[in-house]
């Protein structure tokens, strides 16, 4: 039995919204020390530290070729959280976490197949 079979999908989905929001919140404090580079970095650092620690992927049975997704996410990880904390560094927390939050808002009210759902996403899209 998997964790995500153990433990309701709306646990999940607002311990993952916590944990984004907690992270930006923090990152803030970081950006006169290091700015929206090197806070970017110790995100992914740290992120990756924990993920290695608590996964513990067998690399060595890994090939280049089963290397090449992999890197292509970190890569587009890395330049989707440069970008959030840089915009980070210039808008309100606030407005710039609600910006970020559209896509995923939009993507499941259109996966939904529902008309009523998309009134969410409009309606956070006004908000903003």
């Amino acid at each position: 039995m998997s964790l995500t079979d153990r433990v309701p999908a709306w646990t999940l989905a607002v311990g993952a919204m916590l944990s984004v929001q907690l992270g930006a919140a923090l990152s803030v404090s970081l950006f006169p020390a290091v700015g929206a580079a090197g806070t970017a970095w110790l995100r992914l650092t740290i992120g990756a530290a924990i993920f290695l620690a608590w996964a513990r992927p067998a690399f060595r049975t890994w090939t280049l070729h089963d290397l090449r997704v992999p890197l292509l996410l970190g890569v587009v990880t890395g330049l989707m959280t440069l970008s959030f904390l840089a915009a980070i560094e210039r808008l309100p927390l606030g407005t710039t976490v609600a910006i970020e939050f559209l896509g995923p808002l939009t993507v499941a009210g259109v996966r939904s197949r529902s008309r009523r759902a998309l009134v969410w996403p409009l309606l956070a899209l006004l908000g903003v």
